[in-house]
């Protein structure tokens, strides 16, 4: 996710707000956000690629799935 997005997604997460594109006015919206990668979002906090407070608000719940190619029994 481009770095310059990154505040529009934690304002929406954060404290419900959006601005429709080419409206003036804020929205109040409930959000819900299911988020999946397979890069290390901690490397890429600490290189600075990704924000941390977004990382903190968004990685409550980690799962960690492992790759079907070592879950044979479920092909």
């Amino acid at each position: 996710m481009p770095r310059a997005v990154q505040p529009t997604l934690l304002r929406a997460m954060q404290f419900g707000e959006v601005r429709p594109v080419g409206s003036d006015r804020v929205r109040m919206v409930d959000v819900r956000v299911l988020s999946a990668t397979n890069r290390n979002l901690l490397k890429r906090v600490e290189e600075g690629a990704f924000r941390e407070d977004l990382y903190y608000r968004a990685a409550t719940l980690h799962v960690d799935v492992p790759p079907l190619r070592a879950r044979m029994d479920d092909v």
